[in-house]
């Protein structure tokens, strides 16, 4: 008795002192300045201290290929108001312990505390914890694309009518994103006249929002618009056309789309519709055979 109370007030000792310890790394941890970044999520907000060090443990050792790439995707996601690329990384390493040490409790459930069951836990969580903030902009960026490639026909159209009515280019810009819904395509061209204004060329802003999108569409328009500056022509006819393309690229996806829906829908039906139908026939044919007496 007296051995089992001594482990218990070790282990209350440790988690204590582990406590402290925790405390005294967050509090050296600078303060980051967010008053002009997109608000967290609910559940990153909670995680945010433990991403907030690992951040400035791992910031140091990252290379700048690896920076760039990074900001590259956050980028095409929408999502760099949101973290920096240093805090990805800080993100990557806080959901491999934190997948790790899911995986871990699940197994002390279970009952197996084994050197080898722990080792697997691990192999299994950090990787997966790893991957999952990848995972999660790419269906962002998926996302994002989706809501551009709906939008952008619309779009076009009012810059168009913009052009004719008279405005220059910055103007119908500007009015199309007054006019439209908000969404990727609105935010991303006003931040391109967030550039026009602080005294980019229209040529650079351009090209910029094209990287930033990284979508075939967008980069169409951004070359036309591109093309139109370096020669002095009218955009209105080419961008009619454009938004004639788009819509007619818009159609046929939501047709392809259509034509796999039900080869998609297979799946579900021989992996579980199918097997329930035989349950249920089988049955009545076993209670058939039965009173035959077949069986």
């Amino acid at each position: 008795m007296s051995d089992l109370i001594l482990m218990s007030a070790c282990a209350f000792g440790a988690v204590v002192i582990g406590l402290f310890g925790l405390r005294g790394l967050l509090r050296d941890v600078p303060r980051a300045e967010r008053q002009f970044q997109d608000p967290l999520p609910f559940a990153l907000r909670l995680l945010w201290p433990l991403v907030s060090a690992a951040s400035a443990w791992v910031a140091p050792r990252l290379k700048p290929a690896g920076l760039s790439r990074a900001h590259r995707a956050l980028q095409a996601a929408g999502q760099d108001y949101l973290v920096s690329p240093e805090e990805l990384a800080g993100l990557r390493i806080v959901a491999a312990v934190l997948a790790s040490a899911a995986l871990l409790l699940v197994s002390s459930m279970l009952g197996r505390d084994g050197v080898f069951a722990a080792l697997s836990c691990v192999a299994i969580g950090a990787p997966l914890g790893w991957l999952y903030p990848t995972l999660w902009l790419r269906e962002r960026r998926k996302l994002r694309q989706k809501r551009v490639i709906r939008d952008l026909p619309v779009f076009l159209d009012f810059i168009t009518m913009a052009i004719e009515a008279g405005l220059n280019t910055s103007g119908a810009i500007e009015l199309a994103v007054r006019k439209t819904s908000q969404g990727p395509l609105s935010q991303e061209f006003s931040r391109m006249l967030r550039d026009l204004r602080a005294g980019l060329p229209r040529a650079e802003a351009v090209r910029r929002m094209a990287e930033r999108m990284d979508t075939p569409q967008v980069w169409s328009f951004a070359s036309a618009l591109i093309q139109a500056d370096r020669v002095g022509a009218s955009l209105s006819e080419s961008l009619r056309a454009q938004a004639a393309q788009r819509r007619e690229e818009r159609f046929l996806r939501a047709e392809k789309l259509a034509l796999e829906a039900p080869v998609k829908m297979m799946v579900p039906l021989v992996t579980c519709f199918f097997p329930l139908i035989f349950m249920v026939l089988g049955y009545f044919i076993y209670l058939r055979l039965i009173e035959d007496g077949i069986l």
